[in-house]
């Protein structure tokens, strides 16, 4: 079964239902899936540590059994889960490592706990002094435990192995980091990365940091007593760095670590169907561009008649200078089936025609507010007479929610929510009648609700494999029933790009 996000309610018949095939639910495996996710990663529970009513975090250096840190001077949140304390997760492969460094320090980075090394003066007050050897032997969360010591006023750095400054016994300066990386004109702001900070003098002295930035503007803390101090963050193969004298330092500055990028063009969406022995090739979408720009789609689907996929429709693209003008379809047989043609106002959709087959139906576009709170208005005249108004709530270049209702009483709304990574149809420069490649992120869920005519099957369950750019090169979307709310079948999409 293939299905497109449709509007099943509104006209007193089926708006766009997109089907190759039809299976029963006998067809497909039953119950929750198993997650696609086969990273590793280790967290830690510290013991020794007592409650101290704020936010600590740990700082930690790992290294593998060569010796060679893999991780250096990260900076962790600890969570109290139940009076067990637990580090976030920390990304690793599976292998043998070491622990070598482990402090609890404030939100300011000054310590109050700390894992004493071996041959230190506090060594003997823990059972596993540092460098700790562990093992990440699975996929998923490994878990390995670290005893601290706290730091009383009377203790110095070195009795537990280090220095003034791994305790953050020093000044500091408050500033802000955020991260911005362009793809082809598309701005991805306040992405999360992985930040490595340097603070150098000129005696050779460095401070170094690990931190890993959420979704935003961060607020980190630098010590204020370097001369340079080069932020780093490695995203997409693409370097976002900035060196700041102390001079240019300020408190509270916001450091924006800027890049650009070329997009990558979409080849190939191809769709799998699970069933008890694996992954069954159900349809598969080329595209095809002529001078940087979508020139041609062609889509094959499974069918009863043959084992191989069957071309079904061709669609062709024509333009008025950077702006889709026309999309015609054509069947296999190359005869025309339908089009959707597009006007426009300032640069954006200001109506749109649809004709399939002897069916037309048109679109009246509208933007209301704009910017990142923008709202689009579009009103609906079907070929029977009835009407549908459409608007979609976009916020940070995504669709957040939207509301349909119809003449005929129906309706239907959602509310969705998007990752961080780059939407591959956003750039596309395909249009259609509702607006469904608006989107410059990758949905990750959607909540709907309907009155009327229901969906016998809806998405619970979003899952990607990213490439090194960024982009999905396999999704795994989770249907259940809309009434029985039970899992269906389970749908794998895979990406080819150039």
């Amino acid at each position: 079964m293939k299905s497109k996000r449709s509007f099943i309610l509104l006209t007193g018949i089926t708006v766009l239902f997109f089907s190759a095939c039809k299976k029963t639910t006998d067809d497909f495996p039953q119950g929750p899936t198993e997650s696609i996710d086969t990273t590793s990663y280790v967290i830690w529970t510290v013991t020794g540590l007592q409650q101290t009513g704020t936010q600590l975090f740990a700082l930690v250096t790992i290294e593998n059994k060569s010796g060679v840190p893999v991780v250096s001077n990260k900076k962790l949140a600890l969570d109290n889960i139940q009076g067990t304390y637990k580090t976030d997760k920390i990304l690793l492969p599976k292998g043998e490592f070491k622990l070598s460094k482990f402090i609890v320090v404030k939100s300011s980075d000054t310590a109050v706990f700390a894992t004493p090394k071996v041959n230190t003066a506090k060594a003997a007050q823990v059972s596993n002094p540092l460098a700790l050897a562990f093992t990440i032997e699975k996929n998923g969360i490994n878990n390995a435990a670290v005893q601290v010591l706290k730091i009383n006023e009377a203790d110095i750095p070195e009795n537990f192995g280090y220095t003034g400054a791994d305790f953050g016994f020093q000044p500091s300066l408050n500033l802000n980091i955020q991260l911005k990386i362009t793809v082809d004109q598309v701005a991805y702001d306040s992405l999360p990365g992985k930040l490595k900070i340097d603070a150098s003098n000129g005696e050779g002295d460095h401070w170094t940091r690990e931190i890993d930035l959420q979704k935003g503007v961060n607020g980190i803390r630098v010590p204020e007593t370097y001369s340079n101090y080069k932020f780093k963050i490695a995203k997409w193969n693409t370097v976002s760095q900035k060196n700041v004298s102390r001079q240019e330092l300020q408190a509270n500055m916001v450091i924006l670590l800027e890049a650009n990028r070329p997009s990558k063009r979409l080849l190939e969406e191809a769709s799998f169907i699970e069933n008890g022995s694996g992954f069954m090739a159900d349809s598969r979408t080329e595209y095809f561009y002529t001078a940087n720009r979508l020139n041609q789609i062609k889509n094959y689907q499974k069918s009863l008649q043959v084992s191989e996929l069957s071309l079904t429709y061709v669609y062709k693209f024509t333009y008025t200078g950077n702006n889709v003008d026309s999309i015609v379809r054509l069947d296999a047989t190359n005869i025309s089936t339908g089009y959707t043609a597009f006007s426009y106002k300032t640069g954006k959709i200001a109506g749109i025609s649809n004709q399939s087959y002897d069916q037309h139906t048109g679109g009246a576009v509208e933007y209301i507010a704009g910017g990142d709170n923008e709202v689009i208005n579009i009103d609906y005249l079907f070929f029977n007479g009835n009407t549908m108004n459409y608007k979609i709530f976009m916020k940070g270049g995504n669709m957040v929610s939207d509301q349909a209702h119809s003449s005929t009483g129906g309706s239907e709304g959602g509310v969705y929510e998007y990752d961080n990574n780059v939407n591959p149809k956003y750039r596309l420069g395909y249009p259609d009648l509702f607006f469904s490649n608006y989107s410059k992120n990758n949905l990750t869920m959607e909540q709907k609700n309907y009155v009327g005519s229901i969906p016998s099957s809806v998405p619970y369950k979003f899952e990607y494999v990213y490439d090194d750019d960024g982009y999905p090169s396999e999704a795994y979307i989770s249907y259940k029933g809309f009434t029985s709310q039970q899992h269906l079948f389970r749908l794998k999409k895979t990406y080819k790009y150039q």
